[in-house]
């Protein structure tokens, strides 16, 4: 009796050692593919900053250009730079009483 108890026991313990070796196998593979990803990942993100950073450079130098640009009418019509900004602050004003009166 004691010796089929040791065997099925044995058994058991080699069963499970397989199915642990199993598991580990996998979890290996797992582990590769995600470390594997996350490379991509981390390629892909310095890919899209430096694409953001190529375009903010050209785009602050586009804006820079429309802000010397407009600087420039400003002071060639100073009649007309100061009926704008009026403008603008009176729609401003209206639209600031209307929020706070609601």
């Amino acid at each position: 009796m004691a010796t089929n108890l040791s065997k099925a026991r044995d058994a058991a313990e080699g069963d499970l050692e397989s199915q642990i070796a199993a598991l580990r196998k996998e979890l290996s593979g797992i582990t590769q593919s995600l470390s594997d990803q996350g490379y991509d990942l981390l390629d892909q993100a310095g890919t899209t900053y430096d694409t953001v950073r190529r375009h903010g450079r050209k785009a602050a130098r586009f804006v820079g250009d429309e802000a010397q640009l407009v600087a420039d009418k400003a002071k060639e019509n100073p009649l007309i730079t100061v009926a704008v900004i009026s403008a603008i602050a009176g729609i401003g004003l209206l639209a600031g009483l209307s929020a706070y009166r609601r």
